[in-house]
Order: C-alpha cells, then sequence, then structure tokens
C-alpha cells in the first residue's frame, strides 16, 4: 500500500529552500554495497583517536543509571568546562553536538525577514538553521586562502541582520582568521547584531590563535560554540557546548529540548576534561605530523592543498574530477567528503587519519588519478 499523501499546505514554505544535511558514508554501508571487505572512513573529521581512558570508565560506570533521566542542566559539566576556561558556569549551555546549538540559537533569534550573515563556503548547520526559520542568508566570500573575509563579512550586515557568525578555523576550507582582526571586527559590528564564533576546530590553533571564549570572557557581548567530537573522541556521543550570555541563554533555554544530553555523554565529557591535559600533546602531535605528510604526498600527486590548521585537507579537483575521484576512491574502499554541501563542488575533504589509513588514501588516490587521465591519454 502506498504511503497517505500529506494534506496540501501542511509544511512550512521555507522548508522548500532547505536542504538536508547529508552525513558521510558509513563504513558498514559501503562494504555491503561494493562487497569490500576492509573499509577506512576519512569523511567526517572524527580523530582516530578513541575516547580517553577515563571517558570509556565513565561510560560504563553510568550504564547502571539509565533508568533515570539525565541532569538536564548538565551541572557537573558546566563546571568542569568552567573550571577549566575561567568561566562562569552560568554562562554555559551543553548541547546535543553543535549542530542543535546552531537551531536553538536560530529558533530564538530568527524570524523571516530577518538576516544571518556569514562567509560561504562554510559549514551549512548555519546557513541550514536560518532557512529553516525563513531568514535570509546573506553569504560573504572567503579570503583567497580560504579563511573568513572578514571586511567582506561587516559589508554584508544590513539592519535587518541580527546574527552574523565567523567559522575559524573554517569548515571546510581549514584557515583561521588572525586574532587581533577578530578583535578589529568584532568592535567595528553595530550593536543590533549578535556575533557566534563557532570555533569546532579551536584546539588546532597554534598558541597564537583566536580564544572566542577568553573574548567572552573579558565581556563581550559573543556566542562562542565548541565542541567534544573532534580531538577529544567522543562523535559518538554527541556533546557541544556555548559560551554567551546569561540573558541569551535564558531565552534559549524556553526552545531546547528538556533532556538534551545522555547521561553518558555527560559522564564522558567530564571524565575527557579531567584527562585533556594528559592526552592532547599525544593527540595534536600525531595530527600536525600526519595532516604535513598527507599535504606532502597529494602534492607529490599533482594537486595544490593548502596549508591547512585543522584535522583535515581540502582538496581542488574541479566539479567533474572531483566526483569521480570520490567514486574511484570509493570503490578502493576509502571513503571522502565531497564538498557540494558546503559550497565547494569541485573539492573534497579528507580527514587525517593514522598513518596508514592515510599511506591508503595516497595510494588510492593515486590509482584514480591515474585511472581518470588514462582515456584523455588514449583520445
Amino acid at each position: 500500500m502506498d504511503s497517505p499523501r500529506l494534506p496540501s499546505g501542511l509544511v512550512r514554505p521555507a522548508l522548500a529552500h532547505v536542504r538536508p544535511y547529508q552525513a558521510g558514508r558509513p563504513i558498514d554501508e559501503v562494504k555491503r554495497e561494493l562487497g569490500l571487505e576492509s573499509v577506512v572512513k576519512l569523511a567526517s573529521n572524527e580523530g582516530p583517536f578513541p575516547p580517553m581512558p577515563g571517558a570509556i570508565a565513565a561510560i560504563a560506570a553510568s550504564a547502571a543509571a539509565q533508568r533515570s533521566y539525565p541532569d538536564a542542566g548538565a551541572w557537573e559539566l558546566r563546571d568542569a568546562l568552567g573550571a577549566r576556561h575561567r568561566l562562569d558556569p552560568e554562562r554555559i549551555m551543553v548541547g546535543n553536538g553543535v549542530d542543535s546549538l546552531i537551531k536553538q540559537l536560530c529558533l530564538t533569534l530568527l524570524d523571516a525577514g530577518d538576516r544571518l550573515a556569514m562567509g560561504w563556503p562554510s559549514f551549512p548547520s548555519w546557513r541550514q538553521g536560518a532557512l529553516v526559520q525563513g531568514a535570509e542568508v546573506a553569504a560573504a566570500p572567503l579570503r583567497p586562502d580560504g579563511a573568513y573575509d572578514l571586511d567582506a563579512l561587516l559589508a554584508a550586515v544590513t539592519p535587518r541582520t541580527k546574527l552574523v557568525v565567523v567559522v575559524s578555523p573554517n569548515n571546510p576550507t581549514g584557515r583561521a582568521v588572525g586574532a587581533g582582526e577578530l578583535v578589529d571586527f568584532l568592535d567595528a559590528l553595530p550593536p543590533h547584531v549578535l556575533p557566534a564564533l563557532d570555533e569546532a576546530y579551536w584546539e588546532y590553533l597554534p598558541e597564537d590563535g583566536h580564544d572566542g571564549v577568553a573574548l567572552a570572557r573579558d565581556g563581550r557581548p559573543l556566542v562562542v560554540l565548541r565542541t567534544f567530537s573532534k580531538v577529544y573522541g567522543l562523535a559518538g556521543l554527541r556533546v557541544g557546548w556555548m559560551a554567551a550570555p546569561t540573558e541569551l541563554l535564558a531565552e534559549v533555554a524556553r526552545v531546547r529540548n528538556a533532556f538534551d544530553v545522555t547521561g553518558p555523554s555527560q559522564a564522558a565529557a567530564v571524565a575527557t576534561l579531567a584527562e585533556a591535559d594528559e592526552h592532547l600533546p599525544e593527540r595534536l602531535a600525531l595530527n600536525a605530523g600526519e595532516r604535513a605528510r598527507l599535504i606532502a604526498g597529494l602534492t607529490e600527486l599533482g594537486l595544490a592543498p593548502r596549508p591547512f590548521t585543522t584535522n583535515f585537507v581540502l582538496v581542488e579537483l574541479g566539479e567533474d574530477r572531483a566526483e569521480a575521484a570520490y567514486r574511484g576512491l570509493l570503490s578502493r574502499g576509502v571513503i571522502v567528503r565531497p564538498m557540494g554541501a558546503f559550497g565547494a563542488p569541485g573539492a573534497l575533504r579528507v580527514t587525517v587519519g593514522w598513518p596508514e589509513e592515510n599511506d591508503r588514501l595516497l595510494t588510492a588516490l593515486a590509482a584514480t588519478l591515474a585511472e581518470d587521465a588514462a582515456p584523455a591519454l588514449a583520445g
């Protein structure tokens, strides 16, 4: 029996302009579809390391308590975040990943006819969150190096702009704005605009990079978003957090889910913060070394990846060639991420993995590019 049709006009018209988020292909699905025994996933920017030992123990210890709802206020985690970042826990909100916090901000702030300004190509959840509300998105071009062009972004602000977003380091281009230029940009914004700084990859910045939480701590009316999904190894548990003025968090509380972050997720994040200083140096060192090796290998293949400060590399190929390379890599058991949804249809994003995973990527890409070139040479 066919599925019943919905009544005409039931769905909000604004959703017609929203493209659903397309997650990276899971390993098991690719194995099944292509009949492969071994597949590596370098598509979704998870860190290669597992959760920290204390986090694994905390997840196991929390299992027996799952008959009860989790702490809706995430008090222990907010206290731990506040202590680590010297910020009042009342100015911290925890969410089910950064994506949920983005949607809650858009739901709180944006109505039809309002505007969100951001750079593009960039992280599509901001664009999606605004469009769901019927708001408009003003997309400013990036700098040639792939970082946000803050002058262009400032020029995109109008009297109808409520929210202006800086994703830095930017996803998918991997470049960050400078700490000084970020402060100058914030100083230049008109008072009717709320700035949001998406620092999902903040841990990968050099020591002289920007620190949005420090700026918020100094009293700036700023929203800063960070995540446990990358270097901390908790992507599967979905823990994000944001620092913001308490007045704004009180308004966001009106729209957020009552029990947004599970008990095991909160316990794992608390334990992770307790061990972070012990384990982060090793994780960041491996990422930096393998990122450099990956960039060198891509360059040897005749590609031109830019220097990056994140746990991924963007490879520009051109739209037709990028699609062919994605399919060729997939057939060889390597999953990477096409960037059409991020505004870069001619590019692939490659997560920095373990050395053997990066070796496999480079070998598979060399074979794929050679295969793609063969018909042209034959012609």
